[in-house]
């Protein structure tokens, strides 16, 4: 996969984490700190599509899947 990749996330708040959910390929993570968020999912998203992180932007939100419409 090559060119620019946009990756829709839902983030929450879990036991003192951020869980970040990717619906597009099914997939999340959590982190002990949001600023580290966009770079776990980055790293999340380029392990399990093959995709460089470079060419990944995510948009996060607050929400959870099941209310989002996700």
């Amino acid at each position: 996969m090559t060119g620019h990749h946009h990756f829709e996330v839902v983030a929450w708040r879990a036991d003192r984490r951020l869980t970040l959910y990717v619906p597009g390929i099914e997939a999340s993570t959590t982190v002990d700190d949001p600023r580290a968020a966009e770079d776990a999912v980055r790293d999340l998203i380029a392990d399990l599509t093959s995709v460089d992180p470079g060419e990944i932007t995510c948009d996060i939100r607050l929400g959870r899947p099941w209310r989002s419409g996700i």
